[in-house]
């Protein structure tokens, strides 16, 4: 009767950190994957897990036990994805190690997410965590901490619904106050409006750190020079997409303060129905600019944008349509229902020619990128 030690790496940080190709089987390719994950990352846990179930298939294998031991990863796309990849390397594993029976080594983060999978195909004798020990003091405790918050996966999972819960409370509590301001009242509570500054700042810097925008901004001012030492003929079209974009601001701004009679929600549609068709240029402009330049450079069309642009008019004609419509149902202005009814028409039809559009492009591009390789080989020869 053989017995399986499986290690299991849901997130796949073997292949993401340090490149490996799973399923790993026997001793010596698990013990090279700790050793190369643990150089690339020795603070991982999945680094010490797969240790201990090294250990203890030395242990088993001491007691004169039939064992093998393999190591199992998902994808970083935790989810549907990871598990499909775990249950088709478990299924290959097990043809291969021909066991009976498996105990379970993990860092017990995801194991009822983990056991289920393992244990409907083999029957699990018993299941060891491994916990990674520290030191308990303060700067111990303050480096996981940090180390945790500089993980990608922590951020996003902790640090965005947070950040979204500032952001939505400290407008929502914002709102008050200046529609007070804008009706030139004299008991305007500045204390309150501070307060909800702080929320909405502290919100915002939270969302910024979790999807690094930091960084972004840097790649971005990298890629605006480089494209500007270059000559991109996209510098044009991106100057004036900005341009549009910020008159589409003062624009809507402009018409919501028109008059002092509207009240908040009169004001709200009418400062988006006036940046609604400027920001819909804008971004059309952007797209015709990077048609230009992928035309250029490359001498190709690029198929995205043409769908891009007809997709983005849709969605303009279907806004507008839906401005109109809350305009007459809260009474503030009267429109022809037949204009209204044709402007969602209009914008589900574009939407269905761009679906089709992209539809007729995809074969176009798989055959050119299928080519591509062709076309090296027949060079390389």
């Amino acid at each position: 009767m053989r017995t399986l030690v499986i290690c299991v790496d849901r997130d796949d940080d073997f292949g993401v950190k340090a490149g490996l190709n799973s399923p790993f089987i026997g001793r010596e390719e698990n013990l090279n994957a700790a050793m190369a994950l643990g150089l690339k990352d020795p603070e991982d846990s999945d680094t010490n897990t797969l240790m201990a179930a090294i250990g203890l298939y030395d242990e088993m294998v001491k007691n004169g036990m039939d064992v093998e031991i393999a190591t199992i990863c998902g994808d970083a796309k935790v989810g549907y994805e990871s598990d499909l990849a775990l249950t088709t390397q478990l299924e290959f594993v097990l043809e291969k190690a021909n066991a009976d029976r498996a105990v379970l080594v993990s860092d017990g983060a995801e194991d009822e997410y983990i056991y289920p999978i393992i244990s409907s195909r083999i029957k699990v004798d018993s299941v060891r965590k491994v916990y990674v020990r520290q030191a308990p003091t303060v700067e111990s405790t303050y480096y996981i901490l940090v180390k945790m918050i500089n993980d990608d996966k922590f951020r996003k999972r902790i640090l965005v619904p947070i950040g979204l819960a500032l952001v939505v409370f400290g407008a929502f509590a914002l709102l008050d106050p200046l529609y007070q301001l804008m009706k030139d009242a004299t008991d305007v509570s500045f204390t309150n409006m501070g307060l909800s500054m702080i929320w909405l700042v502290v919100g915002t810097y939270l969302l910024a750190f979790a999807y690094k925008a930091g960084d972004r901004v840097k790649q971005l001012s990298v890629d605006v020079g480089r494209a500007i030492r270059s000559g991109s003929t996209l510098i044009p079209f991106a100057i004036l997409s900005v341009l549009l974009f910020l008159l589409g601001i003062l624009y809507g701004f402009d018409a919501a303060t028109e008059s002092p009679d509207f009240d908040l929600a009169q004001q709200l549609l009418l400062f988006i129905g006036g940046t609604l068709w400027l920001w819909v240029f804008a971004f059309f402009i952007y797209q015709v600019g990077l048609l230009v330049s992928n035309m250029l450079t490359k001498g190709k069309i690029a198929y995205s944008t043409l769908v891009a642009s007809v997709t983005v008019f849709a969605i303009g004609f279907i806004m507008q349509g839906a401005l109109d419509a809350a305009h007459i149902f809260f009474g503030f202005n009267s429109y022809d229902q037949v204009v209204v009814f044709l402007e969602v028409l209009t914008g589900f039809l574009l939407a269905v020619f761009g679906g089709l559009l992209n539809a007729s492009f995809q074969p176009a591009d798989e055959e050119e990128s299928d080519s591509e390789p062709l076309e090296k080989a027949d060079s390389s020869e």
